[in-house]
Order: structure tokens, then sequence, then C-alpha cells
């Protein structure tokens, strides 16, 4: 431990110390290499070892408020509601204006089925807390229980007239007629959020459809999923929570109020999933989600909207904590299995995310995601005819051998590509495009690999001059674009298009060795030099940084 490291540790033993004196003397090194512990592990994203260390340093001074506040948050964060819960009522009990101590209370009484209790608790909670505009959805299930429905629903009136939460208050509204057993108001809530699948993510689908058949009505809600499919196309995303409602028998267990509670803190999670700038934001909104999961464990749709919105900021653990606890029964085990895998891509374990999805591939049988999730990892990792293979794999799970939509013969092609296999891989581009003729990636890529051939070139700059005109701020297409007019022999149009280039994508060997070979068209050399120096200097392949080294002392040929 370094000199700095003890200081510290004095530091916060010393400052820690006065708010229990009696262990002041006795463990102070203790205490501040829990909490040190316990501070790092938080600010890592690993709630659970935060929780324990801040267990550790409770044992030394059960009275340090501040380590009490941040325990039970730790534990409500990393899953552990019956944890949180004696931390969470020393909270509460020493500052009754918070607002996340009250509500995981609430919840444990809500989840006994003490209604009253809960609401009480919930209706204390102030509406300039962390909650928000977001209390009013708890409010009105707290109420549902013990009061009418006129009184339960009047607790959304503040989201009448408002455009934004128009989706979200008639889905509690649907909710909480049905709860009260008012059927026809709840059935044109249901329907009418039904009927506009093409808008709606699919969360509040499941609730429509679920709804409807719980109410009787599984004809419309099968044929809203019908709908969807037809809307959005087939997707392993989706796919198994859509699946479960082909069979009208399946009906979905009775609405409690428990489930509408969670449906309403899952609401929660999702709003401030999507408006978290920094990862405090998502740290509760993780928070408000376990509590869902408490009351409702079979959400396993809000699992995998986590599992996500952790794995974007690369806190990949407790992503697949997540993803793990979603079972092989669960609708979205397929997916949840796909997203652990890119994960564990994601942590260099490569052999064990293929070997998952290998054995994935060898239980569903008839499924190509598993192989095209493989097939990506090993493109990505440059291994490009084992991708192939897997591809191939891939598209005999298909009917007649060959899928209905573009990507994945596009991810195939650029495989082939990259394996020599040039005519294949120009076949599988051209499909692509007779599927989907307006596909920029595809456009683009096979525009390029014409020109880099010397083929089609008039027919490739066509190409990608549309590609250009849907993504023009793609810096590859761009640079595609300042290629072509460089091989045409257009060296200023090609300058003033691969500055752009550079400009929307500056780490890119290839673009900025493009702009030195322009540059030295124009007898612009000691830009060109400067630019084939800075190609030079962003780890270019052994093949690309020769070519770079040569152009450096003789610089280009003259026409």
């Amino acid at each position: 431990m370094t000199d700095i490291t003890w200081a510290i540790a004095a530091y916060l033993a010393m400052s820690l110390a006065p708010l229990n004196p009696a262990h002041a003397e006795s463990e102070p090194t203790g205490l501040a290499a829990s909490y040190l512990s316990a501070l790092h592990a938080q600010a890592t994203s690993d709630p659970a070892a935060a929780a324990d260390f801040f267990d550790q340093a409770l044992t030394i001074d059960p009275g340090n408020r501040n380590m009490m506040f941040r325990a039970f948050f730790q534990k409500a964060q990393a899953g552990d509601i019956e944890g949180a819960l004696p931390y969470a009522r020393l909270a509460y009990a020493d500052r009754p204006s918070l607002s996340i101590a009250p509500l995981l209370l609430a919840v444990d009484h809500f989840s006994k089925g003490e209604f009253q209790e809960a609401q009480t608790l919930i209706e204390g909670i102030s509406g300039r807390s962390t909650i928000d505009r977001s209390l009013p959805l708890l409010q009105a299930w707290a109420r549902a229980p013990t009061m009418s429905h006129t009184e339960a629903l009047s607790s959304l009136s503040p989201y009448e007239g408002r455009k934004e939460w128009r989706v979200l208050s008639a889905t509690m509204s649907a909710m909480l007629n049905e709860f009260y057993g008012r059927e026809e108001a709840a059935l044109v809530y249901y329907r009418a959020l039904a009927a506009a699948v093409d808008n709606q993510p699919l969360s509040i689908l499941r609730l429509a459809t679920n709804g409807l058949h719980r109410l009787g009505q599984s004809d419309e809600a099968i044929a809203a999923v019908a709908a969807f499919r037809e809307k959005r196309g087939d997707s392993a995303l989706w796919d198994g929570y859509l699946n479960q409602y082909k069979d009208p028998d399946q009906t979905p267990p009775k609405l409690t109020a428990q489930m509408g509670m969670a449906e309403a803190l899952y609401a929660i999670t999702r709003i401030r999933m999507s408006s978290a700038r920094r990862s405090s934001g998502l740290q509760l909104a993780i928070v408000y989600a376990h509590m869902a999961l408490y009351l409702n464990p079979d959400l396993d749709v809000l699992r995998r909207e986590v599992a996500d919105a952790m794995s974007a900021r690369q806190q990949y653990q407790p992503a697949n904590a997540m993803l793990r606890a979603i079972g092989p029964k669960d609708p979205g085990y397929l997916i949840a299995q796909l997203r652990l895998a890119e994960n564990l891509e994601r942590e260099d374990r490569t052999d064990e995310a293929i070997d998952m999805l290998e054995d994935l591939a060898r239980r569903r049988p008839n499924l190509p995601e598993p192989l095209i999730t493989v097939g990506d990892i090993l493109r990505n990792r440059e291994r490009f005819d084992e991708a192939v293979d897997v591809y191939d794999r891939a598209f005999s799970r298909y009917p007649g051998g060959e899928p209905e939509g573009w990507a994945l013969f596009y991810t195939r092609g650029m495989a082939l590509e990259r394996a020599q296999e040039w005519r294949r891989a120009e076949k599988d581009f051209k499909k692509a495009l007779q599927l989907s003729p307006e596909q920029a990636q595809v456009l683009n890529y096979l525009g390029y690999s014409w020109l880099d051939r010397g083929e089609n070139v008039a027919e490739a700059r066509r190409m990608i001059e549309l590609a250009v005109g849907q993504r023009p701020e793609d810096g590859y297409i761009v640079d595609s674009l300042g290629w072509a007019m460089f091989l045409m022999g257009e060296y200023e149009d090609a300058v003033v298009q691969l500055e752009r280039a550079v400009t929307l994508k500056t780490s890119d060997p290839t673009i900025n060795e493009h702009l030195g070979d322009a540059y030295w068209k124009v007898s612009r050399e000691t830009e060109a030099r400067f630019q084939w120096r800075r190609a030079l200097s962003m780890e270019p392949d052994e093949e690309q940084a020769d070519g770079l080294r040569t152009k450096l002392q003789r610089g280009l040929a003259r026409n």
C-alpha cells in the first residue's frame, strides 16, 4: 500500500470514528479499509461487493448514517431487496424525507398484501423527490386495493393532456379498470393500444395482448401479434414473447395489485433508463427494476432491457447476472442467451461465447440466430474462413436454404470478401440489394469493392453516390465517394470529399491514407506526407503500414 493510500485510509478512519467513539480506537484500519473497498466497488459498478463491504464497515460502526444510506441503496441495486430492508427502515426513520427508502418498504408491504401500510408510505413521498413525475403511477396502484376505482384512476389525472405520457396513462388505465372488474372500459384501452402496434414498443404490446387474453378476446390478441409481425418483421428479439400468444388456451394469470404495481415500477425503470445521462441515473433505474421483479419475478422482458442498458455502459458482469436469471422456459430465453454471448465476447471470452452459442444451436436445431452470432464473432475477430462456414450453416436452417431478409446476405458477403471468395461475396451483395435496393451499407460495400478491384467503376460510383445521399454523415461512405473520384482522376473533387471523410472519421488509417494520396495528386506534398504519417500512427495492418512507409520515401507516381 502506498503512503498516499495509507494517508487516505487514516484520514477516513479518523473522520468516520467520531460517529461512534466506542469503536474509534479498536478498529480504525478495518473500518477505513472496508469503507474504501465499498466505495471502489460502488465506483466500478459492483453493487453486490459494495453492499458486502458496507456490511463489514457497519459491524464496526453500526450508527454511521452515511454508510447506512449507501448500504440499502447498493443492496437494492444488487437485487437483494430482503437484505436492503433493515437498512431502509433505519434510513427512513432517520430521514423521513427520503423517497427510495419508503418506496422500498412500501413494495415489501405490497408483496405481503399489507396494502394500507404500503399506501401510507407512498402517499407520504414528496412530489419533489427523485420519483418526481412518475409518482402518480405508484399512487394509483397504492390506492387500488383499498379505495374506489374513481379514486385510483384520478391519480393519473396529472397526465391528462400530456402527449409524452399518453400511452403510459392509457396502459395503466386499462390495467386499473381490469383490476376493478370494469371489463368494457378496460377493453377500450387495450384495443386502442393493440391497434397502434406500428408505434408501440414490445413492452406495450405485451400488456395489451395479455389484457385481451385475460378478458377473453384471444382472437384480437393473436391478430394484434400478427399485425406487429407484419409491421416489424420476424426477429429473435421478440419472437419468444410473441409465440406465447399463439395458443388461445394459454391465458395469462389473473391481474393482481402486485402485478399492477410491478408494471408501474417497470414503466418508471424504462423512463429512467431512457433519460439516464450518468451512471447514477442508471443505478436508480436498476433499483426500480429490482423492486418490480420483487413483486413479479416473471418480468423477464424487464431483465433483458436492464441488461441491455448495463451492457451499453460496459457493465457486463451485472448485465450477465440479469440475463442468466432468464430461464429456458421463459419466452425471452433465446435473446437472453444471445446477449450473454455478446457480452462474453466483449470481455474477450471468445471461446466461452462460441461454446455457449454452439451448445444453444445444438439444443435449438431449427434456429439460425445462435449460428449467426457465432459468425459475427468470428468475422469481428478476422477469422473469416471460419465465419463463412458458420454463416453457411445458419443459411441451411432457413426454409429453402435462404433467409427472406437482406442482412444475413450482407454479413456473409463481408466474410466471403475478406476470405478471398469474391464471386460468392459479389453474389451475396447483389442478392441483398435485390431484397432491399436502398441499403446504404450494401451499396457502399459492393461499390467500394468494385472500385478496389477496378471493376464496374461507373456503376460503383453511382451506387456510392446513392449511399452518400442516404447517409451523408457516414465517414466510411463519404470516403468511398472520394476514392471513386480519385480513381476516376477527379483529384480536386476527391480532396473535398476525403477532407470531409477525415473530419467525420478521424481515426481510420485508410481514410487518412486516401486523403494523403489525393493531396499528392494536387501537388500538396507536405500535407500528403503528414496524412500518411498520421495513418501510420493509427496502427494499420502490416501490409498497409509497408505501403505507407514506401509512400513516405518515394511519394506517388505522377500521371
